[in-house]
């Protein structure tokens, strides 16, 4: 006759379980095992801290004046308000979801950069630079390598300096590509 389970006898890891621990062992390992020289760590993190709150985006947004480009308020705002929206709808995700960022999970894990009050996923800074590469690109094509550069250093920034898994990274990426890919359908380019 088989024996019931011991109460000390662990189930089997569901597949979410499995990931989330998947997912912050790789995180773990980018912010605290790799080298973190100064010279590389200090400003890739200034960089990082560019883009909080959507700034450097902003900051793009300011470029069509200075380039004399032709409806500079109507391109401002293609790229500014699906970057704010994203960023407020972002918000409210991580109020839902709650999940607590890397040094706050594991206050092992030492803080390369100063932590945003928010939670961690989905990432703010992969989804607010989707949707401002979706929409520089469209007004400016030739930018899109650099642009594409820019969200590829932001996103990789966010996990080495271990402010956020890399599940908040590939959340974040989705959701901002759903929400870029829509304001472009939907809102017509101002040229």
């Amino acid at each position: 006759m088989p024996s019931a389970p011991r109460s000390t006898d662990a189930a089997p890891p569901t597949l979410p379980g499995r990931l989330d621990r998947l997912d912050r062992e790789l995180s773990r390992r980018a912010a605290t095992g790799w080298p973190h020289p100064r010279w590389f760590a200090l400003p890739l993190g200034a960089f990082s801290l560019t883009a909080n709150y959507g700034i450097l985006w902003y900051a793009i947004c300011v470029l069509p004046w200075i380039f004399g480009e032709p409806r500079p308020l109507a391109r401002a705002l293609f790229v500014a308000v699906p970057v704010t929206l994203v960023e407020a709808s972002g918000f409210l995700v991580k109020r839902l979801v709650a999940r607590p960022r890397p040094p706050i999970a594991d206050p092992t894990q030492p803080q390369q950069i100063p932590l945003p009050f928010s939670k961690s996923f989905p990432s703010s800074h992969a989804s607010m630079a989707v949707v401002g590469t979706f929409t520089v690109g469209t007004l400016y094509p030739a930018a899109l390598p650099a642009l594409i550069a820019v969200t590829v250093v932001l996103c990789f920034s966010r996990v080495y300096l271990g402010v956020h898994y890399l599940g908040d990274i590939l959340g974040g990426l989705a959701f901002g590509l759903v929400v870029g890919a829509l304001w472009i359908l939907l809102v017509p380019a101002p040229f």
